[in-house]
């Protein structure tokens, strides 16, 4: 007999509310068309900035970083049912890593191809009750600005249009952080600048 529970309804991925937004950019806005992919960034891919900018100059991919406003929320602490912990916290230095690689491919069926793929990874922040990492969440206009910052990135950089200045970015700042607790920042890729 089927019961009419209700599965819990999980929250997106940022991946899952970006992709979409970003094939809308990509299909609706010159100079940059649909030749290109979005993905999720592989785990085996070393994120430190030192290895990277190594792989930048061999000419291999292209990387870059955007930095905003993110909300945390540590689903381990509000499961775990302590009310007297804030199991949420902001920050100003939400970094999400992307690499981006134009060039020749063959697919599954031999053919050659030109296209380009684009590689995201949304840095993480351990929470200061669990040490738990939690990936942040943007709100829907940020998520907006990242898609088209990205989109006018991948134009400069791959097809030599002028990269205007709008939104925030993120200012190299040493306002409060723990850096100790920031994937961005072990990785190099933070805009935090503390000691």
């Amino acid at each position: 007999m089927a019961t009419n529970q209700q599965v819990p309804q999980q929250c997106p991925t940022n991946f899952q509310i970006i992709e979409p937004l970003f094939y809308r950019e990509f299909e609706a806005t010159d100079p940059v068309g649909l030749e290109w992919t979005l993905e999720r960034m592989p785990r085996n891919v070393n994120t430190k900035r030192i290895k990277l900018d190594k792989n930048q100059m061999s000419g291999k991919w292209l990387y870059t970083s955007y930095n905003t406003n993110g909300k945390f929320r540590c689903l381990r602490c509000m499961k775990s049912g302590v009310t007297d912990i804030d199991p949420t916290w902001s920050s100003a230095y939400t970094t999400i890593l992307f690499r981006a690689y134009y060039g020749p491919d063959t697919d599954e069926n031999g053919q050659q191809w030109i296209g380009g793929w684009i590689q995201m990874k949304v840095f993480a922040q351990q929470c200061k009750n669990c040490d738990e990492y939690v990936t942040g969440e943007l709100d829907d206009q940020k998520y907006h600005n990242v898609v088209k910052w990205l989109h006018q990135w991948i134009a400069h950089k791959f097809y030599g249009y002028p990269l205007p200045r709008f939104g925030y970015r993120g200012r190299r700042s040493d306002r409060h952080h723990l850096g100790n607790r920031c994937e961005a920042c072990e990785a190099g890729w933070c805009h935090y600048r503390g000691k």
